[in-house]
C-alpha cells in the first residue's frame, strides 16, 4: 500500500529548497488481501458513484474519513458503500445526509485532516459491517500497526479488492526532521507517521483506517509517493482528536 491521498488534488510544497508534489490519495502498495470481515469497519467514500477515498464506521450513523475527501465537494454526490469486498460493488450504498469537516483543516498543509459524516438511515451491523473503538492513546514510536484500503497498487491503479500492509510508527519529531523529506510545518502536533520498506498506503486510501490492537489509532491523510524510504505516511492521530470527534459526531 502506499500512503498518498487527497483524492484529486496535488500539493505543492518545497522541500531542502526543491519543488515536489504531495500526493494527497491514498492507497495501499505492497500490501495484501483482506477479508472484509477482519476489518468491518472499513468503508469505501463515494462520490458521484466512483470510490475516492476510505471511511471508517465510527456508529451506526456516523463514518469518519479524511477532510481533504470532503472538503467543499455537494453532499447530493455522496454515497458510502459498507460491507463490502469490493469498492466497486457489493455490500450495501447508504446516501450521506450531511457532512463537517474540521474547523481547522488546511488545505495546503493537510492539518486536521479529519471530517465526520452523518449517513441518511442507520446501519445494520453484521459480521462484515460493524463500527471501530477510538484509541484514547497515541500509539508509541516503532509499534505495529495496520493499514487498509482500495488505493492504488503497484499496477497504478485502484484495488479491485480489499487490502492490507503492517507499518510501522515513526516518532514525530523524526518524520518531520532532516532524517525525512517531510519539514516541521508538514508534521502537524495532530498527526502521526507510519512507514515500511515495502508497503504503504497511497492514492485512493486517504481517509482510511490506521489500527492497532482493535482500536482506531490514525486516519489515512497524505504522503509524498508511496512506499517511498525517505517519505513516510501521515496520518491523523485519533487519541489527539478524539474530543473533536465525539462533539462533532453528536452535532452533525
Amino acid at each position: 500500500m502506499s500512503a498518498y491521498w487527497i483524492v484529486g488534488a496535488v500539493l505543492v510544497f518545497f522541500l531542502l529548497g526543491v519543488a515536489a508534489d504531495v500526493e494527497t490519495n491514498g492507497r495501499i502498495v505492497g500490501g495484501s488481501d483482506q477479508v472484509i470481515r477482519n476489518a468491518p469497519w472499513q468503508v469505501s467514500i463515494q462520490i458521484s458513484a466512483r470510490h475516492v477515498c476510505g471511511g471508517v464506521i465510527f456508529s451506526k450513523e456516523i463514518v469518519l474519513t479524511a477532510g481533504n475527501c470532503l472538503h467543499e465537494k455537494s453532499v447530493t454526490l455522496m454515497k458510502v458503500r459498507v460491507g463490502a469486498q469490493n469498492h466497486n460493488y457489493g455490500g450495501t450504498l447508504v446516501p450521506v445526509a450531511a457532512y463537517k469537516v474540521h474547523e481547522q483543516f488546511d488545505s495546503r498543509f493537510l492539518h486536521y485532516d479529519i471530517a465526520v459524516l452523518r449517513l441518511s438511515t442507520p446501519l445494520t451491523f453484521s459480521l462484515s459491517t460493524r463500527a471501530i473503538n477510538l484509541a484514547n492513546e497515541s500509539p508509541l514510536s516503532g509499534s505495529t500497526v495496520t493499514v487498509t484500503g482500495w488505493g492504488y497498487t503497484e499496477n497504478g491503479a485502484f484495488a479491485e479488492s480489499l487490502q492490507k500492509a503492517q507499518l510501522q510508527i515513526i516518532n514525530r519529531g523524526d518524520c518531520a526532521s532532516e532524517k525525512y523529506g517531510y519539514g516541521a510545518d508538514f508534521v502537524g502536533e495532530e498527526t502521526i507517521c507510519a512507514a515500511n520498506t515495502d508497503a504503504d498506503a497511497c492514492t485512493g486510501d486517504s481517509g482510511g483506517p490506521l489500527v492497532a490492537n482493535s482500536q482506531l489509532v490514525g486516519i489515512v491523510s497524505w504522503g509524498y509517493r508511496c512506499a517511498d524510504d525517505n517519505y513516510p505516511g501521515v496520518y491523523v492521530d485519533v487519541a489527539v482528536l478524539r474530543p473533536w470527534i465525539i462533539k462533532a459526531a453528536n452535532a452533525i
